[in-house]
């Protein structure tokens, strides 16, 4: 076995978006398309300019951000650079609707989400309570966060009660 054997290859450049797929989850509004898009683009520079692919081993969430782990990169400025910025865009967006989005704790489940992918997710795993995002515990206060389900973000500021949209809507 040669020691190139040893490494996954996370990514067919022949079938991108299904290799970021089977990495990801089918996403193409969030986080899936993002990857999708930046590995496109990074293609068409190595093609153009006859480089080598970077070796990606592994493309994954990890306490609710985004890590593209790549094996022995090539050089070019561009293509480090496109994979830097793709993933601070990524740390900003939901990673399923592609929203704009802050990291969530869900019962110690950390996420990308926006308030409404926030309050799906959170009420797929307790669809029986209120309080949905954030340490059950302590609630937490400011002007960032919802009153009542202490999702933290996005605040429906023509609402008197400090409540994320979701909220608002769901009349919680």
């Amino acid at each position: 076995m040669s020691d190139d054997d040893t490494y996954f290859s996370g990514m067919d450049y022949a079938d991108i978006q299904g290799s970021v797929e089977a990495q990801l989850g089918p996403t193409p509004q969030g986080w899936s398309g993002l990857v999708t898009k930046l590995f496109e683009e990074i293609k068409n520079r190595c093609d153009e300019r006859s480089l080598e692919y970077p070796q990606v081993v592994q493309i994954k969430e990890k306490f609710g951000e985004l890590r593209i782990y790549c094996r022995d990169q090539n050089d070019d400025e561009y293509i480090a650079a496109w994979i830097a910025g793709t993933i601070i865009e990524a740390n900003r967006t939901c990673e399923k609707c592609g929203n704009a989005a802050l990291v969530q704790n869900i019962d110690g489940y950390y996420a990308t989400l926006c308030v409404w992918c926030a309050h799906e997710v959170a009420t797929q795993r307790h669809p029986d309570r209120k309080r949905l995002l954030g340490d059950r515990k302590r609630k937490r206060a400011g002007p960032n966060f919802c009153t009542v389900c202490c999702y933290e973000g996005q605040i429906d500021r023509s609402d008197d009660r400090g409540r994320c949209p979701a909220c608002v809507k769901k009349g919680w």
